[in-house]
C-alpha cells in the first residue's frame, strides 16, 4: 500500500483530529505567520499530540500546504460555483467578480492567510503541492469562461482565454497585497471596479 491510500485509509477512520489540524494551521498561519507557526503551536491549539501530524500528513510542510490550499479553496469557492453555472458567459464573469469582492468583505481578517499562500506557493516546488492545484483548478475554469465569451464574440480575437484567466487571478493576487500592505489605500471594489471597465472597453464594437 503507497503512502497517499495509507494516508487516505488514516483520514477515513479520523477525520475530526485532521480536520482540526489543518484549522489550527490556518489560525496559527493569521496570526503569528508562515515562519512562527511552529508543530507544537499547532498541536496545541488543535488539542492534539504531535505525533498526530506524521499520522494524518507524514510532515508539518504538507499539513501546512493542505491548510493553505484549504485556505485559497474558501476564497475561491463562491467565484467557482458561479463559474460553473449554466448560462450567459458574461453574467457568470460579472458574478464571479462580485462573489469575490463579497468574500473580500465578509473575510477581511482572513488576508494575512491567503497573502501566506501566495508566498508559500513561491518558495515551494513541489508539482504535488495542493495549492498549486487549487490554483490550476480556478484558472482553467477561467479560460472556459473568458474562451466562451471569445466564441461568441463578447470580447476581441485577440483575447487569448489563458493568458486573460492568468491576468485576473495576477490582479486578484495584487489586489490582496495592496489591501494587505496599504489598509488606508484604494479599496478591493475600487480596484475591482477599474479593472472590469478595462475589459469592458476592450468589448468589440
Amino acid at each position: 500500500m503507497n503512502t497517499e491510500r495509507q494516508r487516505r485509509s488514516k483520514d477515513h477512520r479520523d477525520t475530526g483530529t485532521r480536520q482540526r489540524l489543518v484549522e489550527a494551521t490556518q489560525g496559527c498561519l493569521r496570526t503569528r505567520g508562515l515562519a512562527d507557526t511552529s508543530s507544537r503551536a499547532i498541536t496545541d491549539l488543535a488539542g492534539a499530540n504531535l505525533a498526530a501530524i506524521t499520522y494524518h500528513f507524514g510532515s508539518k510542510e504538507r499539513l501546512v500546504a493542505v491548510a493553505l490550499a484549504a485556505e485559497l479553496e474558501a476564497w475561491t469557492r463562491p467565484v467557482l460555483e458561479l463559474l460553473d453555472e449554466p448560462g450567459d458567459p458574461a453574467t457568470r464573469l460579472v458574478g464571479a467578480v462580485s462573489a469575490l469582492n463579497a468574500t473580500f468583505d465578509a473575510q477581511r481578517e482572513r488576508l494575512p492567510g491567503l497573502l501566506e499562500v501566495f508566498l508559500h506557493a513561491a518558495r515551494d516546488t513541489d508539482p504535488d503541492n495542493p495549492v498549486t492545484a487549487t490554483w490550476t483548478d480556478l484558472r482553467d475554469r477561467l479560460t472556459g469562461v473568458i474562451d466562451e465569451l471569445r466564441a461568441r464574440a463578447l470580447v476581441p480575437a485577440w483575447v487569448a482565454p489563458g493568458a486573460m484567466a492568468a491576468l485576473i487571478l495576477a490582479v486578484a493576487a495584487g489586489t490582496v497585497v495592496s489591501v494587505t500592505v496599504d489598509p488606508d489605500g484604494l479599496g478591493h471594489r475600487d480596484i475591482a471596479s477599474q479593472f472590469a471597465n478595462l475589459l469592458l472597453a476592450a468589448r468589440p464594437g
